[in-house]
């Protein structure tokens, strides 16, 4: 996409390459697009030695960055081939890869693993990692004559071109059947080394990623559940009763409240009247005794029996005791403490 676009992206990529060709003015890299000025400069002596053809953009007071803007997307991407290609011949890289080339093992950080081909035109490489996945190639050679007119020289022009052959396990498997059964001894051999070399391999980071894809869509069940069944905080056998915004339950609490402090009031009331009464019932009824009583008593003079003495000496004592029995209700009930409704709390 940087290439397609020439952002950002694809403008670190090439100051990142241009630092390591010498000379080096990182001034002159980190100033906007002056970059591409300096990319055309030393891009273009070296030019018929690493591309093909004229190159299509040099350096003319500035007028190159927008030639450079204005290129096809493929022009672009032969600009980086061939910057790739001064970048790989300076001393640090050849150095790097002869230093990994002599311990006799294949660094995909710098090259692809040839499988092997028919030693002619055709050649299988096989590149990838556990990051980017694994992919087989194939490249055909192909030999054009050009002749030129004047001096009658035929001169040979190569030309490579790349395919892919396969970038899943399916498509390894295929192209290796294809290869063992071909007549061919070399291809054959090819399809032998793709079963036992590569297949394997690619079958492990298969399988790797089909983990990876159960192990997010299990994740996402989860959070999906989760997101759907509500919240609780509380244990579930746990039955609570439904919260209600009204104001009938405590208007219906305090009326209960109400009648039953009224109905106690009463019944106080009428256990007090009844106590009267009777206590007014018995006053009348020693009243009435002592009237007959003071008839009964003798006249001055007279001696009253002893009898109607012990019957006046009762009289007055139940007199006295009633009187004191009203003054000690009284008091009682001036003494008693309040109570509290709790109700109303």
């Amino acid at each position: 996409m940087g290439l397609i676009d020439s952002d950002a992206t694809n403008a670190q990529l090439h100051i990142a390459l241009l630092k390591g060709i010498p000379p080096v003015n990182n001034k002159s890299l980190e100033d906007g697009d002056a970059w591409i000025t300096v990319l055309c400069k030393k891009l273009d002596p070296w030019w018929p030695l690493i591309a093909n053809g004229e190159i299509p953009v040099t350096a003319n007071k500035g007028e190159e960055i927008s030639g450079y803007k204005g290129l096809d997307p493929t022009d672009r991407l032969q600009f980086l081939k061939a910057l790739c290609e001064l970048r790989a011949q300076q001393d640090d890289a050849r150095k790097y890869i002869q230093d990994n080339a002599n311990e006799g093992t294949i660094n995909p950080c710098f090259g692809k693993r040839k499988l092997g081909g028919d030693g002619k035109k055709t050649s299988y490489w096989f590149d990838g990692n556990d990051t980017l996945g694994y992919r087989l190639y194939k490249e055909v050679n192909e030999t054009s004559r050009n002749v030129k007119a004047r001096k009658n020289v035929f001169s040979d022009t190569s030309c490579f071109c790349w395919e892919t052959e396969a970038t899943n396990l399916d498509e390894f498997q295929r192209v290796a059947r294809e290869l063992s059964s071909s007549k061919p001894s070399s291809l054959a051999a090819v399809g032998a080394m793709i079963e036992s070399d590569a297949i394997p391999v690619v079958e492990k980071y298969h399988k790797k990623k089909e983990r990876e894809i159960k192990k997010k869509m299990k994740q996402e069940m989860v959070v999906s559940v989760n997101i759907s069944r509500p919240i609780r905080f509380t244990r579930s056998c746990r039955n609570r009763k439904p919260a209600t915004y009204t104001f009938e339950e405590y208007d219906k609490m305090i009326t209960d409240a109400v009648e039953d402090t009224y109905e106690t009031d009463r019944d106080g009331e009428e256990g007090t009247e009844q106590q009267s009464a009777s206590l007014l019932g018995s006053n009348g009824s020693s009243e009435d005794n002592k009237m007959k009583s003071t008839e009964d008593v003798p006249k001055t003079g007279e001696e009253a029996p002893e009898s109607d003495k012990d019957d006046v000496k009762e009289m007055e004592k139940r007199k006295e005791d009633s009187a004191g029995q009203i003054e000690f209700g009284a008091k009682n009930r001036m003494r008693q403490r309040l109570t509290r409704n709790s109700a109303l709390c």
